[in-house]
């Protein structure tokens, strides 16, 4: 999503007063549109204005301009500013993260670039298609040569890229979609999965649903968040001794007195909801020196590479579920009638056995998760609200119709790898239809037109191994190894995934050739691969 800073600041104990006083609410701004206003400037010149709903968006334009234009959407972004903490930032945005020597990169070659800050942030999506359509007619208006319009973003912003795509691809020439956000139904599980787990067995006094109207609500979240980030931390304290956190429910305080250590219970709730158990730090494949390079794979590290996931998509989660509260007037997600113990998959029981000690506990921490249990209440979800997301929201279909590139890591823990799996398995699908079609044609007519490949997919992978120990045998963190974090691209991944797109435009379809598979490799970290096999995501376990 966007790159906003979730910081882990004990929020508890910041006065209640002075946050309330520091908290600015940003509404969308609605007002009719303006510019482009340009500044003639060469050999660039720049272009602002606002679209009908009051979104800022800038565009760069080379005096070499070859009808070529691309359309940034940006990540994930708040809706209310907490000075020191985040931020609503609504600036145009118009490459990762404004980059200009991307930017540069791009109208070197004759290419424009454009993009827009949204009227609104947090859960964008339907907006946002809306901002780019205009923004497209806006530039084409302005600049009368325009043959090529090229879409791309990440995050949240890829989600934007895929379903403006899939809504508007009369007017794109091709896409580039960088770790999209799913359809809101999925990724709204994947975030409150991960939330109520958490919440029902380590601290039942998160709150999580039923947030106040306005800043009261916001303080409601960002004590949760203080909650939360202090689970983390004594689970991270208590991953050798197995303790739980004091705060722990009845229910997981039983299971604690019959032998579980919560290193377990935390790999449970990572398995539950669909986070990677391999992160940055935490390969799963190698141990420190010594007695327990055996155990340290099974029994430590997939408990504490879910535990570094987790911080990594928990601010995202509860802000993003936040504001989707606030947008649909009440709470949109039910989880009722979910069968847990069904989202626990058969290889997940085999392959983290260990991890999860043993059948026994399998069972009985599943059992504490029973709807019947008072324990471990369900969310009951707001019917006027649930009603609102179905019938306002856009649900992103999967369908690919124009050329596209997507590019996602193995183990991102905001957008997991089964997003995009799930896009290249109904790909694939459809692109045997249309074989089986072709071929059925050429019996009558005697000649075969194979159907053009329309989807490539780069897999940002890790190394074979990259965990790491110190001297006395502790892990030693890591940042930034490939094929982890959220959105974790280099400058040249970047540059090959744009000029993949540009050449899909020019020509009607995705480069193949040998000297394309070449610059993926010299891009490092990538492969294209059609036999990959992650997990959809929990919501489509149907």
């Amino acid at each position: 999503m966007r790159t906003t800073s979730f910081k882990s600041r004990a929020f508890a104990l910041v006065s209640t007063t002075a946050l309330l006083a520091t908290l600015v609410v940003v509404a969308p701004a609605y007002a009719a549109a303006t510019g482009p206003t340009c500044d003639g400037k060469t050999p660039v010149q720049t272009c602002t204005g606002t679209t009908s709903d009051g979104a800022a968006y800038k565009m760069v334009v080379p005096a070499t301009f070859n009808g070529t234009v691309t359309i940034w959407s940006h990540g994930f972004g708040g809706n209310t500013t907490i000075p020191g903490y985040f931020a609503v930032d609504s600036t145009a945005q118009i490459a990762p993260g404004n980059d200009a020597s991307l930017v540069t990169y791009l109208t070197n070659k004759g290419v424009a670039v454009i993009g827009s800050g949204f009227s609104t942030q947090g859960w964008n999506l339907d907006e946002a298609v809306k901002t780019n359509a205009e923004l497209v007619g806006v530039f084409k208006a302005k600049f009368t040569t325009t043959k090529k319009v090229v879409a791309w973003g990440y995050s949240m912003g890829g989600g934007i890229t895929q379903a403006f795509a899939e809504q508007k691809p009369e007017l794109l020439s091709a896409a580039a979609v960088m770790n999209p956000v799913d359809a809101w139904g999925s990724q709204s599980k994947y975030f409150v999965d991960l939330l109520w787990l958490m919440k029902t067995w380590f601290d039942p006094t998160i709150k999580l649903t039923g947030y106040a109207p306005g800043a009261g609500g916001d303080m409601q979240m960002l004590q949760d968040l203080g909650k939360y980030t202090a689970v983390l931390t004594a689970l991270k304290a208590g991953v050798a001794t197995g303790a739980w956190p004091t705060t722990s429910s009845a229910s997981a305080k039983a299971l604690q007195a019959g032998g579980i250590p919560s290193r377990s219970a935390l790999l449970m709730i990572g398995r539950l909801a669909g986070i990677s158990a391999q992160s940055s730090s935490f390969d799963g494949l190698v141990g420190p020196p010594g007695a327990a390079a055996t155990a340290w794979p099974l029994a430590y590290a997939p408990a504490l590479a879910t535990l570094e996931n987790i911080a990594g998509v928990l601010g995202y989660s509860l802000l993003g579920s936040r504001d989707m509260q606030a947008k649909m007037g009440g709470i949109s997600f039910d989880n009722q009638t979910t069968n847990y113990s069904k989202q626990l998959s058969d290889e997940d029981r085999s392959v983290h056995n260990a991890g999860l000690s043993g059948n026994s506990a399998i069972a009985g921490m599943l059992s504490t998760l029973n709807p019947l249990n008072p324990d471990a209440p369900r969310i009951k979800g707001d019917a006027a609200a649930i009603a609102k997301s179905a019938s306002t929201m856009y649900e992103s279909t999967g369908k690919i119709k124009v050329p596209t590139v997507m590019m996602i890591g193995q183990h991102d823990p905001v957008e997991p790898a089964g997003i995009v799996q799930r896009i290249s398995d109904l790909y694939e699908a459809d692109f045997a239809a249309a074989k089986a079609s072709a071929k059925k044609a050429a019996q009558k007519s005697g000649a075969y037109s194979a159907p053009v490949r329309q989807l490539q997919v780069l897999w940002s992978v890790t190394p074979k191994t990259w965990s790491k120990f110190d001297a006395a045998g502790s892990p030693i963190s890591i940042a930034g190894t490939p094929g982890t974090g959220h959105t974790n691209f280099t400058m040249a991944h970047y540059k090959l995934i744009i000029d993949t797109a540009i050449s899909a435009a020019d020509n009607g379809y995705l480069p193949w050739t040998g000297a394309h598979l070449s610059k993926v490799r010299k891009a490092k970290g990538l492969v294209i691969d059609r036999d990959t096999a992650y997990p959809w995501m929990k919501y489509y376990n149907k």
